[in-house]
């Protein structure tokens, strides 16, 4: 059995995470993009939402894995930079160079150091490691996602 290497194992899931949202948000038709479901006076969030949020955090965390440390997160950066991008095509380039941007930044982590403790600023300085970092949030993040995606697709009546 050949050996695996971690790095370049999680950069691959996280590849395939952010392709499969990439495609999911590109078969949308525009008047559905920014179209969420509204259950009991509750608005859902809509895929272009989605799909933004998951680019500016690959893009954030991409330069802790290229630094080897954990930088703070801004939300006020968060919403200037998704409402800059709001809109298809830029949401859609920016999900792809973004989750390429982290999955080059986690094959080039030293596997060594994928076990050491780091923090995580999205929920509150929480203890992780680099690995579960890259895992329970980034790769769980995106798939989630694709998923929310998905089901909004159903609704409007996507089958496909």
């Amino acid at each position: 059995m050949s050996a695996i290497n971690l790095s370049d194992f999680l950069a691959n899931k996280i590849r395939a995470a952010g392709g499969a949202l990439h495609d999911a948000v590109a078969k949308m038709p525009e008047d559905r993009l920014v179209w969420h479901p509204e259950t009991e006076g509750n608005k859902g969030r809509d895929a272009l939402d989605q799909a933004l949020e998951c680019a500016y955090l690959n893009e954030w965390v991409a330069e802790a894995y290229r630094s080897g440390n954990m930088p703070p997160l801004s939300w006020d950066d968060y919403k200037v930079a998704t409402d800059a991008r709001r809109n298809k095509a830029d949401c859609l380039a920016w999900l792809q160079s973004s989750t390429e941007a982290l999955a080059s930044a986690i094959a080039n982590f030293p596997a060594e150091k994928l076990g050491d403790a780091t923090t995580d600023p999205i929920h509150g300085g929480k203890e992780t490691t680099w690995a579960d970092f890259a895992i329970d949030l980034f790769y769980w993040n995106t798939v989630y996602h694709e998923g929310q995606v998905n089901y909004i697709q159903v609704l409007y009546g996507d089958m496909s």
